[in-house]
């Protein structure tokens, strides 16, 4: 069966069968930020190292695989319907539902049709900046009015592996959470300086920091709790379990697309404030793509075998060569 293509003009692998039976993840790294993403927008972000500074939790080997990660949903308040823009958590029909997913150069791109909603979710990492940022995009094409919310849900790490897995007698009150400002804040108490944050390019309409509130107590990233309601508690904690989800209404006209951009990453809140202001200039999240375009370019320029076989040349001027520099860049973790 055929999962998907290689578009050699863009350097992508574009999954447009998204059952896939194993993840198929793209590493985003050019410096001191990582993420390990897939296919369904799981995975997880760290600085550094993936054992002692990670950003968001992940659970491996868990069923469903690759949970969590990080996840944009879109849902109609007059139908009371949402789907995430990744395939995974929300998983609609696929007979009713198109998703699509482009792994590239440092970035991942999720896209989605439902419901008369083209949607898309880029990930990527600036280089220069310790900071993911989400760049959504949300289009409608249908000739009624839409009246929208777009959530987000990722969950926070105690910042190391061990802890987030075991002992959680004391784990789980080794972090607390905060909300300032359009900033959710993770306080790690262990850390002098240990802080981790989640923002946007626009004013929240609600929030969570308490994944149980965001999913409800016996809910999951599927069906949350938060989007069955259409709104957010406004939870924080000191101790328990963090996540990050900002809530924004918004309505879009019949042609009408809507961008946010949603900023994860390392640092306390006059940090975020500083990504926020730098980044809410979507002028400069385009600059993000130019950047690393021309980085990867400058990398490829070195060497560009040709062979009589298209396979080779795809296999060999591409994919083999961003798998051996992805491994230099994660050599010391």
């Amino acid at each position: 069966m055929q999962y998907g293509y290689f578009d050699n003009e863009k350097r992508e692998y574009v999954i447009d069968n998204v059952a896939l039976p194993y993840s198929w993840t793209n590493y985003l790294v050019v410096e001191d930020m990582a993420a390990v993403i897939n296919h369904m927008a799981g995975g997880y972000l760290f600085y550094k190292t993936p054992e002692y500074h990670r950003i968001s939790r992940f659970r491996g080997n868990g069923v469903p695989m690759d949970r969590p990660g990080f996840y944009v949903y879109i849902r109609d308040n007059e139908k009371k319907d949402y789907h995430s823009i990744s395939w995974q958590p929300v998983a609609k029909d696929l007979s009713k539902a198109k998703y699509r997913c482009r792994h590239g150069l440092s970035y991942t791109v999720y896209e989605s049709e439902y419901d008369g909603l083209a949607s898309s979710q880029t990930m990527v990492i600036p280089r220069g900046e310790n900071v993911l940022l989400w760049d959504v995009k949300v289009k409608n094409i249908t000739d009624a009015v839409r009246n929208l919310s777009l959530f987000t849900y990722m969950e926070f790490s105690f910042h190391h592996i061990m802890i987030d897995n075991q002992n959680f007698q004391m784990s789980l009150y080794c972090a607390g959470s905060s909300y300032e400002d359009g900033i959710i804040e993770e306080d790690l108490f262990y850390e002098e300086k240990g802080y981790q944050y989640l923002t946007a390019n626009f004013t929240p309409d609600g929030y969570d920091c308490v994944r149980e509130k965001f999913l409800g107590v016996y809910g999951t990233e599927d069906h949350p709790a938060g989007l069955e309601r259409g709104t957010l508690e406004g939870s924080t904690e000191l101790g328990g379990n963090h996540c990050g989800s900002l809530q924004k209404n918004f309505k879009l006209q019949p042609g009408e697309e809507a961008r946010f951009v949603i900023m994860l990453g390392e640092g306390n809140r006059e940090e975020g404030r500083r990504i926020r202001v730098k980044y809410s200039d979507l002028k400069r999240v385009d600059a993000v793509y130019t950047d690393l375009a021309a980085y990867w370019k400058q990398k490829y320029a070195a060497l560009q075998i040709q062979t009589p076989n298209e396979g080779m040349n795809t296999l060999i001027n591409t994919w083999t060569l961003y798998q051996s520099e992805i491994n230099v860049m994660f050599e010391g973790c």
